[in-house]
Formats: C-alpha cells, structure tokens, sequence
C-alpha cells in the first residue's frame, strides 16, 4: 500500500515522501533517524499523528524544530514526519486537506515525492546522527 508522509526537516523544508513498502516503523524509522515517538498534534486534529526522534533531545545536532513546533503546537526536535491513522491504529497517508491547510498557511512544501531512503541520505549524508538537514 503506498502511504504519503509529509516530512519537516529542522531547517524548515518539507517533502512529500512516498513510501510503498509494508513496513511503514522502518520508513518512520528511517525519517527521523533512529527509533519513533508518535505525538499527538494538538493544532491539526486527532486524524494526524507527527513521529519524532524519541531520543532527539539527546542527540548532539538536533535543534528545535520550528516548523513542526509552529504546525503541532508542540516544541519538538530533529526532523518530524506527519502521518494519518486509520480506525484500527494503523499507520496511513497523511490526509491530504492537512497538506492543503498547511500550504494556504504558508508553508512551502517541496512538490517532488521522495523515498525514504532518499530523504534519510540528504538529510543524514554522512552517519544517521553526525548530520541533520539543512
């Protein structure tokens, strides 16, 4: 099943991710650097759920990031994916009137749809934790 995530850097930059495996806790995985903590955003609804870092504040490198901050009403860090959630708790697209919202509040999303992987590679080009996205 192919699930569409939108992925917040901590620099500000958001893309559309694509992700198509059946494993959606590695793709999250592979998004946020290491393992997931899901939290509840409270601005965007409860069919919206943002995965962090859950070891971000200890990771040397990871900043506030504002954006995500700004959208989930909550102060996070490193990077953040938003997701959709199904009935039975499963991990799904992120509705797509939530990327509508956000692009009339002004963010700037990156039209292109990446992989995983590709996002992990720009945002992590040398160890998973030396470097975070710019």
């Amino acid at each position: 099943m192919m699930r569409e995530y939108l992925y917040l850097s901590q620099g500000g930059d958001a893309y559309i991710v694509q992700d198509d495996s059946n494993d959606s806790l590695t793709a999250l995985q592979t998004l946020v650097g290491g393992l997931i903590e899901c939290v509840c955003p409270t601005k965007l609804g409860h069919e919206v759920d943002a995965w962090v870092n859950e070891e971000g504040l200890m990771i040397e490198g990871f900043g506030i990031n504002l954006v995500a901050s700004f959208i989930t009403g909550r102060q996070l860090v490193g990077p953040c994916v938003l997701a959709g959630h199904n009935k039975f708790g499963d991990t799904i697209s992120v509705p797509k009137h939530v990327i509508t919202k956000l692009k009339r509040e002004g963010l700037m999303i990156d039209e292109r749809t990446w992989a995983p992987f590709e996002i992990a590679n720009r945002c992590f080009p040398t160890t998973l934790y030396s470097e975070v996205c710019e």
